[in-house]
Parts: C-alpha cells; structure tokens; sequence
C-alpha cells in the first residue's frame, strides 16, 4: 500500500512539473504505433495522463482489495454468515413457536455454518425431542459430542432430558452419574439428578438430593418446598409396603425416616397427614390418634380432620370427646360434623351419627357426606329419608361431574 502511495504521488509531481514547464510555451505529443499515428496538444495528453494515472491506481487498489483477506473475501464470507444466522434465529423462533419438526431440521442443517453451531444443536436435539423424535434427538447429541468435544458435558446433560422426557430414569441416571463427579456443583445437573430419582420413585436417593439443591440454589424456594413436600410424604408412604418385614421392622422403618424429615416440616399439615396414614398401616392406632389431636390443636387443617374421624381408634369414646370440643371452635366445619358423624356411627349412636351428618350435608352438600347419611337412616329404618339422601348424593354427584352433551 506504500509502495503504490508513493508511485502515485511521483506521478502526480511528474504531472504538476509538466504543467509548470508549459507555462514557458506550447508544445504537443505525437503517439505513433505501426501505421496508426495520433497528435495532440500538450495540454490534452497532459489530462489525459493524469486521467490514466488516477484510473490506474484505482484499478490497482480494487484488485488489491478483492484479493486480500479484508476484501472480496471477506465481504463473501461476512454475507454467507448473515445469512446463516438469519437461519439460526428462524429456526429459534419456529421452536418458540413449537412448530418442532420445522425447528429441529432448520437448525440441524445450518449448525455447521452458524457462529453458535452449539447452541443450534442444542436447540434442534431438544425440538427433536419435543416433537417425540427421540432417535434423532439423540443423533443430534452425539454429533455435537463428536464434532465440539468441549460441549461434551452440555450434551450428556441434553442426552439425560431426553431419556426423561421418553419416562427412561434409569438411562437417564446413568449418564448423569458418570458426570457429577466432575460437576458436582452443577445446578441443570443436580435438577436433572433430582428428577430422575423422582421419576424412578427412589425417594431415598431423591431425600439426599435435597440438601445440594438447597446448598447451591439449584431451585427456587417455592418449588424446591413442594419437592420436599413431595419426597418426604413418599418415603412416609413407601414405608412398611414391604411385605416382608414383621410389623415391628416396618415400625422401626417409619420411626427411622420420621426422625429423617427436619423438624420444621414434621409441622407440616400434609407431612402430618403421610405420616399419619403410615401409623395406621402399621398398626399403631393410639400413636396416630396422638399425633392427629396435638397437630389440630395446633393447627386446623381439613385433612388432618378427616383423618381424625376415620381413625378406627382402641378408644371411640375418647376420641369422639375430643372432637366433641372442637365443636366449640369449629361448630360450623362441615369436615367436623363428618368426622364426629363416622366416630358416632362406629359406636353405633345413630341418632347422633344422623344429626352430625344431617348437619354437615345442610352446610355443605357431598356425595360422601349423602352416602354415610343415606346408610346411618338406613340402619334405623328410615327408608324414604334414606332414599332422599341417596338422590341428594347422585344429584351432588351430577353437579360435581357434569355429563356431556
């Protein structure tokens, strides 16, 4: 580029000294070539040299702009991406947009010409997967893997949401096993992890999960509260379904994994009401009855209440006492007048039974509260009341489960 800077600017000196020279006089310029012979004035052939000067050079620096690197080339190139991403960010929107089959091949097909060749595979393997193409989801994975080594770890953890998506933990866990221990920190990881132990219902494996998505804000408050909701209530339900242990080792069992569950969440009405339920199963009707009176007293909650009155407790009588004073605080909670309505019909005190239930189903008509009226008047001859009551429920029933046109 100097060189030529200099050339032209000794052509243009060449050019000015010619002019100072004619300004001392005339002259003209005879060009001869075979027979051809041209002649002008100085002044024209001047111009025209310095028009052929100018010309020349520019030729020159084009050419030398199309041959570089930063030129044509480069001009070519900067368009060819354009128009690359323009297919990026098409295919992005038609994923948005949940057309998958469209997403998943326009992102596909331009991944190798794309400045994020990653990200679109990325995208077209989880539309693949969206759109329930899991093998080609799963070609697309193992391209990425083979063709961008350093995205190897993005891609595993792609590869185990689609082994999800398809119902498949155990496929799921063994890839992400194979990759914590060199992640361990890893939020997208430990969620995954965390969903495929739920999803294979080992709520143990699920339980040790908590903390590190605690630790490292894996998720938020909220959903990470529902999921020890969740996980909790299940390893209390799981609890003595083996058939075989004794009654005294799945009592042992439910002891061990109560203690297991923080205290806060042992305050907890629906974490109450599991553990509650595993304390009847196994035979532990005095405990479950404790555990129900102190947690109302503590604090009202409808299942705990319902629990309550289907508790086959050793000691009906005191157990409807304690509910009785209840009434004084809750004389109008139809989940009362229900649960005091079954503990009366297992004494077998049907007028009481008949009054609790009447009440209840005034204040808040069911199919259930319908049914247990309908058999208590049934047990004390009442035919006809106890048909109304069996067509109050079916009508309750109808109003719950509209029938379709």
């Amino acid at each position: 580029m100097r060189k030529l800077l200099l050339l032209l600017v000794l052509a243009l000196l060449v050019g000015a000294l010619a002019v100072w020279v004619l300004q001392f006089g005339s002259g003209y310029v005879l060009l001869s070539f075979a027979e051809l012979t041209i002649e002008m004035s100085a002044w024209t052939g001047l111009i025209i040299y310095l028009a052929a000067t100018v010309l020349l050079f520019w030729l020159l620096l084009t050419w030398r702009w199309i041959v570089s690197a930063g030129g044509f080339r480069s001009w070519w190139r900067n368009r060819r991406s354009a128009r690359n991403q323009n297919q990026t960010a098409e295919g992005l929107l038609l994923f948005a947009g949940d057309d998958w089959q469209e997403a998943a091949k326009l992102l596909s097909q331009s991944a190798d010409k794309s400045s994020m060749p990653v990200v679109n595979l990325l995208f077209a393997a989880r539309a693949a997967a969206d759109n329930e193409q899991f093998d080609q989801a799963r070609q697309i994975l193992q391209r990425l893997k083979v063709s961008y080594p350093k995205s190897r770890f993005v891609a595993d953890k792609a590869l185990a949401e689609t082994h999800l998506l398809q119902e498949r933990p155990e496929e799921a866990l063994k890839i992400l096993q194979a990759v914590y221990a060199e992640n361990p920190r890893d939020k997208g990881l430990l969620r995954l992890l965390a969903d495929a132990h739920y999803l294979s219902e080992n709520w143990t494996a699920a339980q040790k999960m908590l903390g590190d998505l605690k630790r490292f804000q894996a998720v938020n408050d909220q959903d990470l509260a529902n999921l020890e909701q969740d996980v909790y209530c299940n390893l209390l339900d799981s609890s003595g379904l083996n058939s075989r242990g004794t009654i005294s080792e799945k009592r042992v069992q439910l002891e061990d994994i109560w203690y297991l569950i923080p205290r806060k969440h042992q305050r907890e009405p629906q974490i109450i009401a599991c553990y509650a339920a595993s304390l009847g199963r196994v035979k532990l009707t005095d405990k479950q009855q404790v555990l129900l009176t102190k947690s109302l007293n503590r604090q009202w909650h409808p299942q705990l209440v319902t629990q309550f009155g289907e508790l086959e407790s050793e000691s009906p009588e005191k157990q409807l006492m304690v509910a009785e004073k209840w009434l004084v605080q809750h004389g109008e909670d139809a989940d009362l007048l229900l649960a005091l309505g079954r503990i009366c019909q297992r004494l077998k005190f049907w007028g009481k039974a008949k009054d609790y239930f009447t009440t209840a189903v005034k204040l808040r008509p069911s199919v259930q509260g319908s049914i247990y009226l309908a058999s208590v008047l049934e047990k004390i001859g009442d035919s006809n009341a106890s048909a109304e009551a069996y067509k109050q429920g079916l009508l309750a029933a109808l109003e719950q489960e509209p029938l379709n046109d």
